[in-house]
C-alpha cells in the first residue's frame, strides 16, 4: 500500500502523530519543571 491511502488512514496518521508530539512536549515541560524546582530547592534542604 503506496501513500495514497484512504482519507481516514491519513486522518488517523496525523491525528497519532500530533498526539504523540503533543504528549511528548508534555513530558519534556514536566522534566524542566522538575529539574527547575530541584535546583531551586536543593540548597535549602541542604542547608538545613
Amino acid at each position: 500500500m503506496g501513500f495514497p491511502h484512504c482519507p481516514i488512514c491519513v486522518a488517523v496518521a496525523f491525528l497519532t502523530a500530533f498526539i504523540t508530539a503533543t504528549r511528548s512536549y508534555m513530558v519534556y515541560l514536566l522534566y524542566k519543571e522538575s529539574v527547575k524546582r530541584k535546583a531551586t530547592f536543593s540548597p535549602i534542604w541542604i542547608q538545613t
